[in-house]
């Protein structure tokens, strides 16, 4: 197993990269660290560039604790950054990428997408982004499902990539209650609506354990426990998320045509950008 982290030697890529050396560690995986220069000026200056930020990656590492032991293979490349992550991690093969926090630029970002959003776009790879500190391994884990294949191909990953079975693990799902704008009209009683949503929710909790059963996972007949949120899916995983506290939300991408990239939000995305926790998300073509 190979984990690529990418680091702009900031603040935020500090995070990440003490998270992925202590998943490497965990996981017994190899680790490449990648650092990416602007190549939009004379050959000499990216050259001393590279030089530059080679030996200062090189030094933060030997500098950290979690460190201690992997030897990180250390590549700085030249050019965009966006396009140097998916050259590498084809390159090397890699099982997981690991990125910081990204910068929020409202305008750009609304248009183009931040770095990693492209990233888990456009790439095949599961990409974790690490918002927290790494103080400790992930001990709570909520896997955000749809019972569709991306929501599976998510769970199967983060049991493959060990998130899962370290930790507590907590299966989550948004339902929408039909008909309750018309509970509503017709004036029904606050419990008689009460009592049709936990009809769905009781309905809803079935189907998602013959789901979950299906995927064969390596549980036997052992469910994780569910977590089930009345409302859209987005704002109901924003309520579980602060509900649970967990170290990390696991969620499938979908995808989506060129245009749709271009103005087409998504849950997995919301979460990128609005949860504090960290996320792996996993687009569908992850191998």
């Amino acid at each position: 197993m190979r984990f690529l982290c990418a680091t702009d030697l900031s603040s935020r890529s500090d995070r990440a990269l003490r998270r992925a050396a202590t998943l490497a560690r965990e996981a017994g995986a190899a680790l490449v660290l990648l650092s990416v220069v602007n190549d939009d000026q004379p050959e000499t200056l990216v050259a001393s560039e590279r030089r530059e930020v080679s030996s200062l990656l090189a030094e933060q590492a030997r500098a950290m604790p979690e460190m201690q032991g992997l030897a990180p293979r250390i590549r700085v490349e030249a050019g965009d950054a966006f396009d140097a992550i998916i050259r590498v991690a084809e390159e090397e093969a890699v099982d997981l990428i690991v990125m910081g926090e990204h910068r929020k630029r409202l305008l750009l970002d609304m248009f183009i997408g931040t770095t990693i959003e492209r990233v888990m776009r456009r790439g095949r790879w599961p990409v974790l982004m690490v918002n927290r500190p790494a103080e400790r391994p992930y001990k709570r884990v909520l896997a955000a499902v749809d019972m569709s294949e991306p929501a599976a191909q998510a769970l199967r990953a983060a049991f493959r990539l060990g998130f899962a079975g370290r930790g507590e693990l907590t299966v989550f799902h948004a339902f929408q209650q039909p008909g309750r704008g018309n509970m509503v009209l017709a004036d029904l009683s606050a419990e008689a609506i009460a009592g049709h949503v936990a009809a769905t929710a009781a309905q809803t909790r079935a189907e998602l354990g013959k789901y979950l059963s299906s995927l064969d996972l390596g549980l036997g007949s052992r469910l994780p426990p569910i977590a089930l949120e009345e409302g859209t899916p987005a704002e109901a995983l924003r309520r579980s998320v602060d509900r649970l506290s967990p170290d990390l939300v696991v969620i499938g991408t979908r995808g989506y045509g060129a245009v749709g990239r271009l103005v087409l939000g998504s849950v997995a995305e919301e979460a990128l950008r609005t949860l504090d926790c960290d996320v792996l998300a996993v687009p569908p073509q992850a191998a």
